[in-house]
């Protein structure tokens, strides 16, 4: 089970003038005002509550509510933090906002940052619809403790292409996991390479991953 990451501390701070509030996420009936980046945003705190495990809210008679004592998010960039809101406080019923990896991996990364479970579930499912490059869709399934199985196809498509993992590959996917897809491309060099059956063994096999078929 996926343990969110401890999220940032509450921490009031005096709001550079700098500061803007976000064109759309400004709401001024909203009870909580929000700090990431440079960006304001004053939303509604009830949603937060009710669907964030780790969110740092306060207690009521706490709140950050005001723009020059707004909830700090330390190092979360305000486009990252507005593609959550897209998915909490949709502009239009019904539309999603989020359609590219970017998007996507933004809103699971802050999604499991702060314990929204159906959002971090929403975010898993649309990223495995896309097309993503192997190494960074076994990225995130290590990152983010994604089920194996999700990356069932990464983890074939690396085993079985023609070039080795080069070296910004290698940094991408860590040591361990550079070392165990080198080690399954050499099993299948030996067997002379690569009926569909034998990939699945290998796949299996090295990283405890079950793929129904092969590409």
């Amino acid at each position: 089970m996926h343990t969110p990451v401890a999220p940032p501390a509450y921490n009031p701070t005096t709001v550079p003038s700098a500061t803007k509030k976000h064109d759309k996420y400004y709401h001024e009936d909203g009870n909580i005002v929000i700090q990431a980046g440079d960006t304001l945003f004053r939303v509604w705190d009830g949603v937060l509550r009710r669907h964030a495990a780790s969110f740092p809210l306060v207690d009521k008679d706490g709140a950050p509510n005001s723009d020059e004592h707004p909830l700090v998010l330390h190092n979360i960039a305000s486009s990252d933090f507005e593609r959550l809101l897209w998915i909490l406080y949709p502009p239009v019923i019904g539309q999603c906002l989020a359609t590219t990896s970017t998007d996507w991996t933004a809103v699971l990364k802050l999604s499991s940052l702060f314990g929204l479970v159906d959002v971090r579930t929403l975010a898993i499912r649309e990223l495995g619809k896309l097309s993503l490059d192997p190494v960074e869709k076994i990225a995130l399934q290590q990152t983010y403790a994604i089920e194996k199985n999700w990356a069932g196809d990464a983890f074939v498509a690396l085993c079985t292409r023609g070039p080795p993992l080069e070296i910004e590959e290698g940094k991408k996917l860590g040591i361990e996991m550079t070392v165990l897809v080198a080690g399954a491309r050499e099993k299948l060099d030996k067997w002379g390479r690569k009926k569909p059956e034998e990939v699945l063994k290998i796949v299996k096999e090295v990283f405890d991953v079950t793929v129904e078929k092969a590409a």
